[in-house]
């Protein structure tokens, strides 16, 4: 009886343990994953502060949102931790585009090229005055953008079941974000086939332009 009982206690323990290990290990990496969307809200928060004063400037925009999500890449409470987080991104970047794909991308959706011609015909229809207050204006001078940032799961094992759940819902080979190249799945699985598993978190911000926008810099 005694080694009955044991017996059925070890086949519930190898029944019962793996499924609490994968629980654990799926927890895990979904609590990062909701740091890692907490990240891409501040990252379009600063990529937005930084354009309105930039009148839009994209590349000082994505500088702000790299910064904004460096803490998943390592510390940066000191100078000397935050050049060597930049480091790691970098080189982290570098891998994903290595992979055609582009880990944080900064897309501008307002304002538009077509209201340049409406509201700075007197700047040569080149800017427009961001304090403009014609009708219409206040609208065309509103920085609107979004932030994609390609999230890499780390956790061993929940990584690759998250991914490839998300995928399995998604149909065709892109899906569409908004932005204009979208997201290849293709490619998204060609990287996890060589160990690293992305998801697209994506954030949205919106603010009032403090400075004149530039059409060179304006959604298409």
């Amino acid at each position: 009886m005694l080694r009955s009982e044991n017996g059925q206690a070890l086949a519930e323990t190898a029944i019962v343990l793996p499924t609490m290990v994968v629980v654990l290990l799926l927890a895990v990496q979904l609590t990062q994953l909701q740091r890692a969307r907490i990240l891409a809200e501040s990252a379009a928060f600063a990529a937005a502060r930084t354009g309105i004063v930039m009148n839009g400037d994209p590349d000082r925009m994505a500088e702000a949102a790299t910064l904004a999500v460096l803490p998943a890449f390592g510390r940066t409470d000191s100078f000397a931790s935050l050049t060597k987080t930049l480091l790691r991104f970098k080189a982290e970047r570098a891998v994903a585009e290595q992979l055609g794909l582009t880990p944080l991308r900064v897309y501008v959706h307002n304002p538009v090229a077509a209201d340049f011609r409406a509201f700075g015909q007197h700047l040569n229809g080149q800017e427009i005055d961001f304090d403009d207050v014609r009708p219409g204006a206040t609208e065309a001078t509103l920085l609107s953008l979004q932030i994609r940032y390609l999230y890499e799961l780390r956790v061993p094992f929940a990584n690759k079941l998250v991914q490839t759940l998300w995928m399995a819902a998604k149909s065709g080979t892109r899906v569409a974000d908004g932005t204009p190249e979208g997201i290849s799945l293709p490619r998204l699985a060609a990287a996890a086939r060589a160990g690293k598993h992305y998801l697209p978190v994506a954030a949205f911000y919106t603010m009032r332009m403090q400075s004149n926008p530039f059409r060179k810099w304006a959604h298409p």
